[in-house]
C-alpha cells in the first residue's frame, strides 16, 4: 500500500490490537486495521513455520 506524503498529515502508526481512533474514521480505518492484521498474522505463521526442527518433519 503506498502511502502520499501530504504536507500537514502526520503519519499513524496501526496497532495490531487497534484502537478508539481507527474505529473513529469509519470503514478507513477498519480497512487499514483488517491489513495489518492480516499482514502480523502471515509473519506469525512464517516464523512459527520456521521454527520447526528437521526432526519434527
Amino acid at each position: 500500500m503506498k502511502k502520499q506524503k501530504q504536507t500537514g498529515v502526520k503519519e499513524y502508526k496501526i496497532p495490531v490490537l487497534g484502537s478508539l481512533g481507527l474505529l473513529a474514521l469509519g470503514d478507513v480505518g477498519l480497512k487499514m486495521w483488517r491489513e495489518k492484521r492480516d499482514i502480523e498474522a502471515a509473519t506469525q505463521k512464517k516464523k512459527s513455520g520456521n521454527s520447526k526442527s528437521k526432526g519434527d518433519e
